[in-house]
């Protein structure tokens, strides 16, 4: 998975994916879904920067804590978890910025509303209208 912006990442990965399986020819495939055949073998051969590679660790973790916290923690709690498990320095912006790309977000609970429970006489006095004006 990439975090970035990749085009024709579905492409490539069916090309690759025919190729090593049933041997179809990947000038064939590329010319089929109008892809260059220097692109496809730039992105076989592309070496992933230190970033990427970080990144993908840490979506790898955000993973792990949201399974294991039931999807309750934000960004800003899944950082102070990520960071003091891991000994890590990892800015909340990057943190939140990959939880976006995989859509992972905090379920809000609702608020429930405090019940008083009574009992039926005590609610009768309260309901009754007092009159006390004066008709003379």
């Amino acid at each position: 998975m990439r975090l970035g912006k990749q085009r024709h990442e579905p492409k490539y990965l069916a090309i690759e994916y025919f190729y090593t399986n049933n041997g179809w020819s990947i000038n064939w495939m590329c010319k089929q879904l109008g892809i260059a055949r220097a692109a496809f073998y730039k992105r076989k051969h592309r070496i992933i920067p230190q970033q990427e590679r970080e990144n993908r660790e840490i979506a790898e973790l955000i993973k792990e804590y949201d399974e294991r916290f039931s999807h309750i923690l934000g960004y800003r709690r899944m950082t102070d978890w990520i960071n003091h498990f891991n000994q890590t320095h990892f800015s909340r912006k990057r943190i939140h910025r990959i939880m976006k790309k995989l859509g992972i977000h905090s379920v809000i609970r609702k608020k429930k509303k405090k019940y008083n429970t009574s009992k039926p006489e005590e609610t009768a006095e309260i309901s009754q209208p007092r009159c006390q004006a004066n008709f003379s």
